[in-house]
């Protein structure tokens, strides 16, 4: 148990990420558009790192930097289609901060998935305030979202909100210090904003400048959410010194990947998704105030896998002792009592394979290694001390440092390519989460239907809105299906709700692009599949049946829907455990199975 007197002594910890913010987005980075006097004043404060290597996605670098290894590692290899789950066995900063007394929370975008065991809550958050999904809008999230005035998610469940999004979370997170002043607990605050993510839906106003600027749609607004979210990060820095905690309080600030904008790019070649620089070089500093350095800028090149060793061992904790991950502890280097190092290599790896691809086939696509002098993307080597801007291949010309980097990402597949193959599952029949619901954006590739649209054109709720409505208007759509991963946590009776429109919708839009025609619903786990017939009008179809302990493969579809036979997949289900099995569970022998 921690003593009263060592949580007093350690530092409390707020970690700000931004989501598709660039290096570029900042004025203090040369952005010719933005004003960012907030940010750009947080940066002279700290110690800042001119040369952080996110990853190319955000699932990604939420992963990286609350587990400090590599995204692959950790069971993300998408940014959707259930492979953005992170590995319950891996440990997390706040797992190891809450267990050194620490009281924790998350407030705003989570996007490492939304069942048991896989939701902040499940990972020692303890309070959360968070949309669904990897955005507002997105299909995880509750139904109808919006910026304005969104309906937020509490541990005890869904609550309305008043205001813009931004607003909302910084008003949240001031609440929260606020109560953390008054008990006198060290803390770790993870503030993951939302913006400036799509769909790009500014404060009312804010875009004009920008618009009179020259600068079009969505250019104008993604920067007018930029310069809202200074406007609030400010408003939080000044809070934490209203409170007198601001000395003893570690900020962190960092962009989750590369411009998804980069209409000014800082120089760099390619945005948001590219193993490029510009798609995975972000704004990151760290301020200590009289404990870390200000106006020190670090070139060598450093990663949100660092936060990870960094922050455990600046709050005084010792790290796991099973813990071993892909990042660097700089602590003694941004305390002064050591060299930040320069002989490091990152890899990068864009990942988003189809789910049942073998991910040897897409080994050496959509993948970059950097040390400090050399970036090789494919098969285009740069030198970045002259050439940052990736304008010049030199592979030929440095054969041997090609060589070397290709050599080193060889020996760095084979070492994740096990784990990068299992997928994470979400339980079922847990008392942690009595009732699971499941989305389309969970989807692996639809076993029943090869080439099925999945869950890359099903991720956001305008998506389904668009199929749905066509269908109802007796468009063509594509077949759509998908299949959930999941593990049943015990044996019983269980309740399987299906429909193409969630709980939550309203009545009105369920009667216009909910209904159901005459067909047939299909639930298929394994070999086995059980079918039930569809009342025309229906919005939902419920069945019952038994399932035993252990892994289950789920694709669940509608027939009836579309013309010649075509499936039309479940976008939503709820999986609840009502008791025990209603019939004998038969067991085979399978010695007693004669020899063909």
């Amino acid at each position: 148990m921690t003593s009263l007197r060592a949580a007093a002594e350690r530092p409390n910890v707020v970690l700000i990420l931004t989501d598709d913010q660039g290096y570029g987005d900042l004025s203090s980075s040369g952005n010719p558009y933005l004003r960012t006097p907030n940010l750009d004043r947080l940066r002279a404060e700290s110690t800042d790192f001119s040369r952080c290597i996110a990853a190319p996605g955000g699932a990604a670098t939420r992963a990286e930097l609350l587990s400090g290894k590599h995204e692959f590692r950790c069971g993300i290899s998408h940014s959707t289609a259930g492979r953005n789950l992170i590995r319950r066995e891996v440990p997390l900063l706040s797992d190891v901060l809450v267990s050194a007394g620490y009281r924790t929370a998350i407030i705003g975008t989570w996007d490492l998935g939304e069942a048991y065991p896989c939701r902040p809550e499940d990972r020692s958050f303890q309070d959360v305030f968070v949309h669904g999904g990897g955005g507002i809008g997105q299909t995880p999230d509750r139904w109808g979202n919006a910026y304005v005035d969104p309906w937020i998610r509490r541990k005890s469940g869904w609550e309305a909100t008043q205001g813009y999004c931004t607003q909302v979370f910084v008003a949240e997170a001031k609440r929260w210090l606020a109560a953390r002043a008054e008990d006198q607990q060290p803390f770790f605050l993870y503030l993951a904003l939302n913006v400036p993510h799509a769909p790009y839906e500014a404060p009312a106003g804010t875009a004009k400048r920008f618009l009179q600027a020259g600068l079009k749609e969505p250019s104008a607004s993604f920067y007018a959410m930029i310069e809202d979210l200074d406007t609030k990060v400010g408003d939080l820095l000044a809070e934490l010194e209203r409170l007198q905690l601001a000395a003893a309080t570690i900020v962190v600030f960092l962009g989750d990947n590369g411009s998804a904008c980069g209409i000014w790019n800082a120089g760099m070649r390619g945005t948001k998704g590219s193993p490029d620089d510009g798609g995975v070089r972000v704004p990151a500093c760290i301020r200590w105030p009289e404990k870390i350095a200000p106006k020190r800028v670090v070139t060598s090149l450093t990663s949100p896998l660092d936060l990870f060793p960094t922050l455990v061992r600046l709050c005084g904790v010792a790290l796991p002792a099973d813990s071993s991950g892909d990042g660097l502890d700089l602590s003694a280097a941004l305390l002064g009592k050591a060299e930040f190092p320069t002989g490091r290599i990152l890899f990068t790896h864009v990942g988003q394979w189809p789910g049942d691809d073998p991910p040897e086939r897409h080994r050496s696509q959509g993948f970059a290694v950097r040390d400090q002098r050399w970036l090789l993307s494919g098969l285009e080597l740069f030198d970045m001390a002259a050439d940052p801007g990736q304008q010049t291949n030199v592979f030929e010309q440095h054969t041997a440092d090609a060589a070397r980097l290709l050599g080193a990402y060889g020996t760095w597949w084979n070492s994740i390519r096990a784990t990068v193959r299992e997928p994470v599952r979400y339980i079922i029949g847990d008392f942690h989460q009595p009732v699971v619901r499941l989305t389309a954006a969970d989807w692996w590739p639809s076993r029943e239907v090869n080439g099925a649209a999945s869950a890359a054109s099903l991720s956001t709720q305008a998506a389904i809105r668009r199929t749905l409505t066509t269908l109802a208007a007796g468009g063509v759509v594509a077949e759509t299906s998908g299949h959930w991963k999941l593990r049943a946590a015990s044996a019983g009776h269980y309740r399987i709700t299906l429909a193409p429109l969630p709980a939550e919708a309203s009545e009105e839009e369920r009667a216009k692009i909910g209904q159901l025609k005459a067909g047939t619903v299909h639930l298929r786990t394994g070999k086995r599949e059980v079918r039930m017939d569809l009342l025309k009008g229906a919005s939902a179809v419920t069945l019952r049946l038994d399932l035993a302990v252990g892994e289950l493969d789920l694709e669940a579809w509608f027939t009836g829907q579309l013309p010649a036979g075509r499936i039309l997949g479940t976008c939503f289900a709820e999986i609840e455990r009502l008791g025990e099995r209603k019939r004998p569970e038969i067991e085979l022998d399978f010695r007693t199975i004669p020899k063909k």
